[in-house]
């Protein structure tokens, strides 16, 4: 199972962490290079683009700090919903409201993914 991991500030970060400290294999993507650098250090993959991530991942988390920032990564060109596959799975652990968080749900159940 390839997990791949959005996020790794605060909360991302310990949780991303877990996943390597049990023996998941996982890919991680971060906007800041330093957090990227110490996961490679640690053994994760790190991946280009989230268009990347996705190709190589089965499971999808993202741990993101805002709404905004929540849309940027999964509406834009390139991004989770333009580019998740059918059967993959997509778990959120951002901060993002309600509504959005529907949004982004029924976008991907449109894709066949979950």
């Amino acid at each position: 199972m390839r997990i791949g991991f959005i996020g790794l500030g605060n909360v991302g970060g310990k949780l991303a962490n877990n996943l390597l400290n049990n023996n998941f294999q996982i890919i991680v993507l971060d906007k800041k290079s330093k957090l990227m650098n110490e996961f490679k250090l640690k053994g994760a993959k790190t991946a280009k683009s989230v268009k990347d991530i996705v190709i190589n991942s089965d499971i999808l988390i993202t741990c993101l700090p805002s709404p905004e920032v929540c849309a940027e990564v999964l509406e834009t060109k390139g991004g989770i919903i333009d580019t998740i596959q059918k059967k993959q799975i997509w778990i959120e652990m951002s901060t993002t409201d309600d509504d959005q968080l529907k949004k982004h749900a029924s976008l991907i159940q449109q894709k066949d993914a979950i």
